[in-house]
């Protein structure tokens, strides 16, 4: 498989930027061998609705650009995406990015192309990227051609990328998503998902005042009780009074063994008075030993799950896992979060058992810690939490730009 080298090489002009009243962002784009500008490449900031095209001498200005820590992001056609992390408040200078270009054959990379893979997976990467839930329903991809089905070497895991940025329309909240896809990947074995790259946000127009005030309601919706909402809350100690309980959550591997389903019996004198049975029975040791705790409370898990797991019984207070460091707040925890939110009821087709008016609940998986986390309830480093349950299920049909803040019709 071909793919795109890229040397990039960031530096400063030697002038100031005018004016101190508002955070902007401007610069060049250029190719590195020719220093010929690059007219049309994509520069936006990450999970906003501010970006732009660089015009015929590839400037760009962002302007009202958001305060704290941003993914300014490049992407242009033949070149790899290219992301700088940044506070605005911090440049005084323009920026002037150099792209190179070169197409190599990378040595040692065993990835295999597929000829038919959209027919064969692309039910895989919709509903991974898509998502689950009812505003995932309203998500289209208009540029499906756009993706490449790749499999490593020994079959286990699917790969997708994106040759285009994807286009992705959100009718229920409002949204055109364009999203730069770096990676998608499917693991086989595990059934693990995990993707990353950059959306950009714009406007959806209509006329309709009533389709206008559903995209309002929806999205407020989409925002209160999202991962934002609670890091937000969290952030600020405010989970009750924003509808949240978190609890700490025990997860261990179960440890089998087989016993006889009637145990063998003996005599004060030790001579076998029963035998054991030969029918055995599956004892998991480690079921066991949480069972005795009384502090704790197990929670159902389906007969595949090659775990077990257990609810401390009281819930977690917020400065228990978060702690302020200068403008940004770190996260740590351990064994898993288990987070309950009261003011929505999950989706029917979530709900275990076809249980009725239950709340929404979430775990939290620290790869990383901490987890660093800014009081918008923007997460710096977004691959140090893996999220299941609700939040595992919203991708696309929930996602809103960084910089939303909910509104009323």
């Amino acid at each position: 498989m071909r793919t795109t080298t890229i040397t990039i090489t960031l530096l400063l002009f030697c002038f100031s930027l005018a004016g101190f009243c508002q955070l902007n962002i401007e610069g060049r784009v250029i190719d590195a061998a020719d220093k010929k500008p690059l007219i049309f490449a994509n520069v936006f900031i990450s999970n906003t609705t501010k970006g732009q095209q660089t015009d015929d001498k590839g400037r760009f200005k962002l302007i009202n650009v958001p305060s704290g820590t941003i993914d300014l992001v490049i992407s242009y056609v033949g070149y790899q995406t290219f992301s700088l992390q940044l506070k605005a408040d911090t440049l005084r200078k323009p920026l002037l990015i150099m792209l190179n270009a070169d197409a190599i054959e990378l040595q040692g990379v065993t990835i295999k192309r597929l000829k038919d893979g959209f027919r064969k997976y692309y039910h895989i990467f919709e509903e991974g990227f898509m998502g689950k839930t009812n505003f995932s329903k309203e998500c289209k991809l208009k540029n499906s051609e756009a993706l490449t089905f790749s499999m490593n070497n020994d079959d286990s895991e699917l790969i997708i990328r994106a040759e285009e940025p994807l286009k992705i329309e959100n009718k229920a909240l409002g949204y055109v998503v364009k999203y730069q896809l770096e990676e998608f990947r499917y693991n086989f074995k595990e059934r693990y998902i995990s993707f990353w790259g950059y959306p950009f946000f714009e406007e959806m127009k209509t006329r309709s005042d009533r389709r206008r005030k559903q995209w309002i309601e929806n999205r407020n919706k989409a925002y209160y009780g999202s991962s934002q909402h609670f890091l937000k809350a969290l952030t600020e100690q405010k989970l009750s009074e924003e509808g949240y309980v978190m609890h700490t959550l025990i997860r261990q591997n179960k440890m089998l063994f087989s016993v006889p389903l009637v145990a063998e019996k003996r005599d004060s004198t030790g001579n076998i008075v029963t035998e054991a049975s030969k029918e055995k029975m599956m004892v998991d040791s480690a079921d066991l030993k949480l069972r005795i705790n009384q502090s704790l409370k197990k929670l159902a898990t389906n007969g595949f799950a090659r775990y077990i797991q257990y609810l401390v019984r009281t819930p977690l207070k917020e400065s228990e896992i978060v702690s302020s460091h200068k403008d940004v707040f770190n996260i740590e925890f351990t064994n898993h979060l288990y987070v309950i939110y009261n003011k929505e009821f999950e989706e029917p087709q979530f709900a275990d058992g076809g249980q009725k008016n239950i709340p929404q609940t979430s775990i939290l998986s620290l790869l990383e810690s901490p987890a660093i986390v800014e009081k918008n309830g923007h997460l710096i480093n977004p691959l140090a939490i893996v999220f299941e349950g609700r939040w595992g299920y919203e991708k696309m049909g929930e996602l809103l730009p960084l910089d939303y803040l909910p509104d009323l019709p």
